[in-house]
């Protein structure tokens, strides 16, 4: 990492920030409701300036601060009587409950919309592959010395196809099943591997010419069914001891074909970030282990996003660029979806309490409702921390 690429990757971070609570500003701004301070980063301000607006609808004129603050972990957008009561009309809490709900739910909703943006030019013009779709089935690369694998008998260009009876498919996830199955067995639980074996006149290619999975195939004797007991290891993660080959599938579709493949990728993205926030709360809750690098925060995010940049603006400029608007659209997809969780603090949790409120009619005290986002907002910083934490051991 190189000071330069660590501040390119502050500033992209900085931009999808901005552009997050660009979504609540907007749509507070369209709504009437007062805003008070729009700030991106935390802490102490670097540098700020006040500008005055004309309240839509209206010829009344509202002062805002706009700021930047030193700490990279986020932004804000202040409304007026957000979290406490204020008499005022445009105040946010005497708002009606729709409005409150639009204007808390636009800043994912900015996310998502910049996310599929740059997702659908990305798979139109074929830059990027389907992380959920694989166009080989897994295959090994090489076998560990030691390990479970080697003692079971598995050689070199062995094609996985199942595992304990259960078919892994060419257009399924490949090596990603295996890994999502081996994650769900217990300790000492032995697993049968069903391997398609190489010919010898495709071992006598390796590793000089990588045969295609068309001619192993083609040319591979029956299949064997090895029996082993995977190593499971200190952070959690389960492993045969070999290394694997599995070519993710690209996406060939024009424009209008890239808008459903788009949609598919960011519902496949949602759905998996769940069920891995889902099994990390599990674990934690029944003492099971948790993968270092399971979760990052910004520093994980800033030191992965700037070697990344390194790597791509080292082979060539353009790959680069198609770098940075992938990171983008990852990063931005990621923040809409991890705020839509209805934790207390976060635009899910205070849609959570808006839900209720508009669907009972009862209006939450203020006192309640402050205290609840204040405990939120303390958990939150602590998680941040704990997290800040690894992602510096890990460095």
């Amino acid at each position: 990492m190189s000071i330069f690429y660590i501040f390119l990757a502050l500033v992209m971070l900085g931009v999808i920030i901005f552009l997050h609570e660009f979504g609540h500003y907007i749509a507070g701004r369209l709504l009437g409701i007062g805003i008070v301070e729009f700030a991106i980063g935390m802490g102490p301000k670097l540098f700020g300036w006040k500008r005055t607006h004309r309240v839509k609808g209206t010829r009344e004129e509202e002062t805002i601060q706009y700021s930047l603050r030193l700490l990279p972990l986020g932004g804000y957008c202040a409304f007026l009587g957000e979290d406490a009561s204020d008499a005022a009309p445009r105040a946010m809490n005497n708002q009606p409950a729709w409005k409150r709900i639009l204007t808390v739910a636009a800043g994912p909703v900015m996310n998502f919309v910049v996310a599929f943006v740059l997702s659908v030019g990305l798979i139109a013009s074929g830059q990027i592959s389907d992380p959920y779709r694989t166009e080989t089935l897994p295959i090994v690369t090489g076998v560990i010395e030691g390990m479970p694998a080697e003692q079971a008998g598995f050689e070199p260009l062995d094609v996985i196809t199942g595992l304990d009876g259960i078919p892994i498919t060419p257009d399924g996830a490949g090596a990603g099943e295996l890994k999502q199955y081996l994650s769900g067995i217990k300790d000492g639980q032995s697993v049968e591997v069903t391997v398609r074996r190489a010919s010898e006149s495709a071992r006598a290619l390796w590793p000089e010419e990588g045969p295609s999975l068309e001619t192993l195939l083609s040319d591979a004797q029956d299949s064997v069914v090895l029996t082993l007991v995977p190593v499971r290891q200190q952070d959690g993660s389960v492993l045969l001891g070999v290394y694997l080959s599995s070519r993710y599938a690209s996406y060939d579709c024009g424009f209008f074909g890239a808008i459903p493949e788009s949609l598919k990728f960011m519902w496949n993205t949602a759905k998996a970030t769940y069920e891995m926030l889902g099994t990390l709360v599990k674990n934690l809750i029944t003492g099971g282990d948790i993968p270092e690098g399971s979760v990052s925060g910004v520093v994980g995010i800033v030191a992965g996003v700037s070697d990344g940049l390194k790597t791509g603006f080292g082979h060539a400029f353009a790959e680069g660029v198609l770098n940075i608007l992938f990171y983008i659209m990852a990063i931005s997809l990621s923040l809409g979806i991890m705020n839509l969780l209805p934790l207390p603090a976060l635009d899910g949790g205070r849609l959570v309490l808006l839900f209720i409120e508009w669907i009972t009619g009862k209006h939450f005290s203020r006192k309640t409702e402050g205290y609840i986002n204040i405990i939120g907002l303390m958990l939150l910083l602590a998680i941040m921390l704990v997290v800040t934490y690894f992602d510096i051991r890990s460095l």
